[in-house]
């Protein structure tokens, strides 16, 4: 077992058996409800491996995960490594079509699901599929192991067995990336690429026993799944578990974690509990009314946090490391407490090597914190690498400094190409729209035509608050038609216009009122925007931007 994550947790179980690995923190809750000690999560672990030996699960299938971050995930997760399988997650919004369609392509016969609801779905998934699919839910499967793995001593040869076999080289766990940019493919993650990430991260950081964090981000992506629970695993640290993500502030309250790792959208929720206009001293005593006390490492990834808000973060003690990876080779670059730019992802981490193409990719060498491809799509494992092999197509353009650090600037393919023959990188400019609390997104658009234009969320509470300042009285949508509100969103367009080519300014725009969400498609699982699905969205509101009388001109 060298090399693997059974190996590691076994050790903990053995030699901490009392030590909590998770407090349990359910949904609406006011207080940790429960906890789950490393000895209890491996026994738990072993008698739901055995039933699974005993429901016939074999060496390289895949069992999915269909919950929140409850007990269950983790303890399911392990047993399904115990024997020697792939561990899936669903993601917690899928819908009942996209769980049929992962259950199809990853072969899964046996589903985990913690609520009844979940189950249901589950269920009426497995009708669309050509094999019988067996459901287990949160409230059961207790009482499934012991019904189902006998105590003999042949079941548990059977389950040493199966734990000794797993090697380093193993499909440990199959995640599916988010399909921002296309249909989503299982990326095969060994436990050598486990091992080798929790590592990695863990040194970057300088993570140590001690520590404590909060888990709350779906153990279906894999920054949560590999931070949430494999390097808590390599280090020893305890979290918390939260099943809801609104509850995330109450828990950071009650545990006071000294760790924590969001999404952009997250840091953004908590810069605006500051108070706008109270001192450094004021603002820090907020935001340790809100994180707890003990906070000395704050991380976000999965898209670019925007600067003012790093910045206002930063002002009230708190700095927010930014952080870059991928699936299919999640520990890319970091940010580090003694070496960190708010406006880059830091420098590569430990065991990565870098190089940025001609045409301005950033590419990453293979090796073993690189993903071993898709499950069965051997074409798209493939054309994921450079024709000799060695090198990891990112999909993204970067910049490299004279000292290391690494910026992103956009992504190959989604670079706009106007009518004149000059290509905008979206990204960064998108980016900077962000940067004031009145846009809560935005996408540009302008593909072969001769100017940028973008869609702009507005943010309801920001311009509401906004126009009470200037005593308007205007309901929502209409608000958004308002002088105030408009001539506001302008500035600060004409604000990012002027630090950007001729090219890459805006000259049209339209707000949009909408809340864009997973459930109506607009954001991946993990809030990342579905371009293409907002620009067909929205594509008579564009094409009026372009029409010489459009109203929405702002140059």
């Amino acid at each position: 077992m060298t090399g693997t994550v059974i190996e590691r947790f076994m050790e903990l179980a053995r030699t901490q058996p009392d030590g909590v690995a998770y407090d349990v923190w359910p949904s609406g809750a006011q207080a940790v409800a429960a906890q789950l000690t490393w000895g209890g999560w491996a026994r738990d672990a072993q008698q739901l491996a055995g039933a699974m030996l005993s429901h016939g699960v074999a060496p390289g299938e895949c069992v999915l995960i269909f919950a929140d971050n409850v007990p269950l995930w983790p303890v399911a997760d392990l047993a399904t490594l115990m024997v020697r399988g792939i561990a899936v997650g669903a993601y917690p919004t899928s819908a009942m079509t996209q769980l049929a369609t992962q259950i199809r392509d990853c072969g899964a016969r046996l589903v985990f699901a913690d609520t009844p609801e979940r189950c249901a779905m589950i269920a009426n998934a497995a009708a669309h599929v050509p094999w019988p699919v067996h459901v287990v839910s949160a409230a059961d499967w207790p009482s499934w192991s012991h019904a189902d793995a006998t105590t003999t001593a042949s079941r548990v040869a059977q389950l040493r067995e199966r734990m000794d076999a797993v090697t380093a080289a193993d499909d440990a766990v199959l995640i599916y990336t988010s399909g921002s940019t296309g249909e989503a493919k299982g990326a095969r993650i060994s436990h050598r690429y486990l091992m080798a990430s929790a590592h990695s991260i863990a040194t970057t950081l300088g993570l140590r026993e001690s520590d404590s964090g909060v888990s709350f981000l779906p153990f279906c992506h894999a920054a949560e799944r590999v931070f949430g629970i494999y390097t808590r695993i390599l280090v020893g640290m305890r979290a918390v578990l939260v099943q809801a993500t609104g509850d995330v502030w109450h828990a950071m309250q009650a545990t006071s974690p000294t760790v924590f790792g969001g999404l952009p959208r997250l840091f953004e929720k908590l810069a605006e509990q500051l108070p706008a206009s109270g001192t450094a001293i004021e603002q820090a005593a907020k935001l340790t009314a809100i994180v707890g006390g003990r906070l000395r490492l704050a991380t976000s990834g999965g898209a670019a946090l925007p600067l003012a808000v790093a910045q206002q973060l930063q002002r009230a003690g708190l700095t927010v490391l930014g952080a870059y990876g991928q699936t299919e080779h999640l520990c890319v670059a970091m940010n580090t407490p003694h070496a960190f730019r708010l406006d880059a992802v830091g420098r590569p981490m430990p065991g990565t090597v870098i190089r940025i193409a001609d045409d301005g990719q950033l590419l990453v060498k293979r090796n073993e914190l690189t993903f071993s491809g898709y499950f069965a799509r051997p074409v798209d494992t493939q054309a994921a690498f450079t024709e000799d092999g060695e090198w990891l197509y990112t999909g993204d353009l970067a910049e490299q400094d004279a000292d290391g650090m690494l910026r992103i600037t956009g992504r190959v393919k989604e670079l706009i190409a106007l009518s004149n023959g000059k290509k905008v990188a979206p990204a960064p400019i998108e980016a900077e729209l962000c940067a004031s609390p009145l846009i809560a997104a935005a996408v540009c658009a302008g593909e072969g035509r001769h100017f940028l234009s973008a869609l702009l969320q507005v943010d309801r509470d920001a311009a509401t608050a906004l126009a009470q300042a200037h005593s308007v009285a205007a309901p929502w949508p209409a608000l958004l038609a308002h002088p105030v509100i408009r001539q506001a969103v302008e500035a600060h367009v004409q604000t990012v216009n002027a630090q950007r080519s001729r090219p890459e300014q805006i000259r049209a725009f339209h707000m949009v009122s909408d809340v864009w969400s997973v459930q109506d498609g607009a954001l991946t699982a993990t809030w990342k925007l579905r371009r293409a699905t907002l620009l067909e969205r929205y594509a008579t509101e564009i094409q009026t931007l372009y029409a010489p009388s459009a109203a929405e001109t702002t140059a």
